[in-house]
């Protein structure tokens, strides 16, 4: 079901069109929407800036600035290439719903441990569009969903949960909490007389989501000539496979169906996946990172990053528990750590696309079934050996793993194929060999959205991929208002102590990684989803 429009931007719409192609950056990455829920604690500041006037007011005065937020996805019947297009007559409006709970309280979710599933349940969330839309009818449905979807929902005993759920190619994780932590700023000026709801918007945008103008398409302009020869000095033979660059692990040689049946993991009748939210101190990841400098692993000139140690701490006990449940069968790993390309290509962070990719590494059956106690070098050195996945990645070697994704775009559209975008995955995902990685994403401003009433109190996302972890931050150490400073480092500017991470594995699988005792030693439950 396609949401109908809720928001009446009035003189505040954008009036100039826009459009950003999105093909060779995002093109497997714009059939999917993420989903997140941030609890706000009952008081009295909840009731005077989180009203629904003032919220539905600052939201427009927010979007103003964001055009491709009205956007719809387009594509060129010739070249199949993918845009996303504004145009004033023609506007994909985002949606804000608002409800009224009369017994659900933030107690509840409080003790369920701000559970997705339960705030799902009790009817906070919306649905997530399909993201396996067929080619014939699923671009035309894609077109009418809205870039972004909000649903406000006030608890019985004065707490607050918003939801919101964007498209990936029009905010990827920093950008959308970028977003909201703006919608957030103008509600605090409007509530504070600072900003009238009516006039234009005045305030200014973040960096986050000034960088619509940039492009990994520009950045990375085929340099093909009339011959189809590349200009490219890199020997083009040297360092691919057939899938691509094979360190970056991207694929185009696949069916969707093919594809779908490889990324969701075949379980035996009778058991399932199951989802957990654990809790890691950083006080413990740091002592864990001391351990690897000690180690005489390191040079006194390299840097193994925090996340590259979180990265192989996860991966070890996740392989263990695998194999003592005999999930996958005993042997070596591939090991992957989610990485933006920006950076390494020199571009700003945030805005328009999700250029991400997973560097990948191997390891050995007897690197990963050991743990940082019992083998305190193998574990250092699968640390090492994942940073050392990332920094392989300079700006020529990205822009030419670019290059050739648009050229394999390109050929699909030239062999008839109808939906090219639906031949793009990361083989690394695939469930049915033994590949287990993280995706760090404790450093964007997860809990930067302070409307008035102080920040959220938890922020709730899921992760329903197998042996992919999510690591989000935890709630901040204070949650009082005016204590964010709006930043994209450190989780937003929010001091906080620990890391929520995403799992989900086979449930015997799962019950494995509980009983283990490495795991357990840093990592304590906190919601179960279902």
């Amino acid at each position: 079901m396609i949401p109908e429009p809720t928001i009446d931007m009035g003189d505040l719409l954008p009036a100039s069109a826009t459009r950003r192609r999105i093909t060779g950056d995002t093109q497997f990455m714009f059939q999917f929407y993420k989903p997140c829920i941030h609890f706000y604690a009952p008081s009295e500041q909840t009731a005077t800036y989180m009203n629904k006037d003032m919220l539905y007011q600052s939201l427009v005065v927010a979007l103003h600035g964001c055009p491709l937020l009205f956007g719809r996805i387009k594509v060129n019947g010739r070249d199949k290439s993918v845009w996303i297009e504004y145009d004033p007559r023609d506007c994909n409006l985002p949606t804000l719903e608002f409800q009224h709970l009369d017994t659900t309280t933030y107690e509840y979710f409080k003790q369920e441990g701000f559970s997705y599933s339960a705030a799902r349940d009790k009817g906070l969330a919306m649905p997530i569009p399909d993201g396996t839309i067929s080619a014939a009818e699923g671009m035309k449905q894609r077109r009418r969903q809205p870039m972004l979807m909000v649903k406000v929902s006030y608890l019985a005993d004065g707490g607050v949960a918003i939801f919101n759920m964007s498209n990936h190619v029009a905010f990827d994780g920093n950008a959308v909490f970028s977003f909201l932590a703006h919608w957030a700023e103008c509600n605090r000026r409007i509530g504070s007389g600072q900003l009238q709801a009516d006039a234009m918007c005045k305030l200014a945008i973040p960096r986050e989501l000034q960088t619509y103008a940039t492009s990994l398409v520009d950045t990375v302009a085929d340099t093909d000539d009339n011959d189809g020869k590349s200009n490219s000095s890199m020997d083009h033979n040297s360092i691919w496979e057939e899938g691509g660059l094979a360190e970056i692990s991207v694929s185009a040689t696949k069916t969707p169906e093919e594809i779908k049946a490889l990324i969701n993991k075949r379980v035996p009748d009778g058991e399932r996946i199951r989802s957990c939210v654990f809790s890691l101190p950083l006080a413990k990841l740091s002592a864990l990172s001391q351990q690897v400098r000690n180690s005489g692993m390191v040079g006194p000139d390299e840097r193994v990053s925090t996340n590259s140690v979180l990265t192989a701490f996860v991966c070890q006990c996740i392989a263990r528990a695998s194999t003592e449940a005999q999930t996958y069968a005993a042997g070596d790993w591939t090991v992957f750590q989610t990485m933006d390309m920006r950076r390494a290509l020199g571009l700003p962070p945030g805005g328009l696309g999700s250029p991400v990719i997973l560097a990948e590494c191997q390891a050995t059956y007897a690197e990963m079934a050991c743990t940082p106690a019992s083998n305190p070098l193998h574990f250092a050195l699968v640390a090492k050996r994942i940073r050392q996945s990332i920094n392989k990645y300079s700006r020529d070697y990205l822009q030419h793993g670019m290059r050739w994704m648009n050229r394999a775009y390109a050929q699909l559209a030239r062999d008839g194929v109808d939906a090219p975008w639906q031949r793009f995955w990361f083989t690394a995902l695939n469930t049915n060999r033994r590949a287990v990685g993280l995706s760090c994403m404790d450093r964007i401003p997860v809990y930067g959205a302070d409307f008035g009433a102080g920040r959220p109190a938890m922020a709730r996302s899921i992760n329903p991929r197998p042996n992919y972890v999510i690591s989000f931050p935890g709630p901040p150490a204070s949650s009082a208002a005016g204590n964010n400073n709006g930043s994209s480092s450190s989780g937003g500017g929010c001091d906080y102590s620990e890391l929520h991470l995403y799992v989900s594995l086979e449930s015997r699988a799962m019950e494995a990684l509980m009983a283990d005792k490495s795991w357990s030693a840093l990592c304590a439950l906190i919601c179960s989803e279902s």
